[in-house]
């Protein structure tokens, strides 16, 4: 079996990245999960540029095929109440269904920690939907501390940070 290449891309792979997460977000509605709203990453590709700017953008593929990936920020999101200069913040880490069931989620966080890594940072953070069971125990799983939920707009979101 094919093994999956896990890199820093450059921005020119955004719009590949965004067509991903859109694929997962009309999957998770379609199952009742109202993590992501279809449209909102082409609608956001603006601002998910401006955050690879002082970032990076972390794929995998295998056999030149997208499987996944994430984005990496040092901006941090309003959710967060303090912003410290050695952190790293990742969002939108994501899985084609056709990738699912291989650990490629944790191959990816690892790199993304490696990325932290490189830039001489200390933590990685990340929030997600509060509603969202199995996803919180995922991040707990893979050596993420639980940091708190906070409210952000409609809804609630956990917080999560590993440091190196």
């Amino acid at each position: 079996m094919p093994a999956f290449s896990i890199f820093e891309a450059p921005s020119s792979r955004l719009d590949a990245y965004i067509a991903l997460l859109e694929e997962a977000a009309a999957w998770l509605w379609a199952r009742g999960v109202r993590q992501w709203r279809p449209g909102e990453h082409r609608a956001a590709r603006a601002q998910l540029l401006s955050l690879l700017h002082r970032g990076c953008l972390i794929l995998a593929q295998e056999k030149g095929r997208l499987a996944g990936g994430c984005l990496l920020t040092e901006i941090a999101p309003v959710c967060w109440p303090d912003a410290p200069e050695d952190a790293l913040y990742l969002s939108g880490l994501v899985v084609s269904r056709w990738a699912a069931g291989r650990d490629l989620g944790g191959r990816i966080l690892d790199e993304a920690m490696q990325a932290v890594r490189r830039r001489g940072k200390k933590r990685l953070r990340l929030d997600c939907w509060d509603g969202n069971a199995f996803l919180k125990q995922y991040y707990l799983d893979r050596g993420f501390s639980d940091r708190g939920r906070v409210r952000e707009a409609t809804y609630w979101v956990r917080l999560f940070q590993r440091d190196l």
